[in-house]
């Protein structure tokens, strides 16, 4: 049995200079195909898909000035909108003259949506887990700016 210190041959290299190249240039293939395919088929947030393809948003439309029969008018012109009406009704009081958007349980990705969809701007949030819809739309004197849309 020899137990001498042979010397490795002169002519071959260090494991880490023939693995070090061919890890890197797996990474580079890698990161190159991750960027090219999420570029091609990446996700898209929801604004980038088209109103067809989101979920309907969930309303409940409220007569808010006491014109008679306001609620399921402005509930007509929502035809055609993604936009399900869960309910109608009326406020206690008809005292209000523009029309608003309470937001209940949806989030503000939704609610830039019905902005959108509706043409009312005024928002307030009145959060409540339990409500039947996202959003109350409360529709006011100027209901005629909404439903001509």
């Amino acid at each position: 049995m020899d137990l001498t210190n042979n010397e490795p041959p002169e002519n071959v290299a260090p494991k880490w200079k023939i693995w070090l190249p061919i890890c890197l240039g797996v990474l580079i293939i890698v990161v190159a195909a991750v960027f090219y395919f999420s570029r091609q088929h990446g996700d898209k947030s929801p604004a980038e898909y088209g109103e067809d393809k989101l979920p309907a948003i969930k309303v409940v439309v409220t007569n808010g000035c006491g014109f008679e029969q306001l609620a399921s008018e402005f509930a007509a012109a929502l035809t055609g909108k993604n936009i399900e009406v869960v309910s109608l009704g009326d406020t206690s009081k008809p005292i209000y003259d523009k029309s608003i958007i309470v937001v209940r349980k949806g989030d503000m990705q939704d609610l830039k949506r019905l902005q959108k969809m509706t043409g009312i701007q005024r928002w307030t949030s009145a959060v409540n887990e339990y409500y039947n819809a996202d959003f109350e739309i409360i529709v006011g004197s100027d209901y005629e700016e909404f439903i001509s849309e």
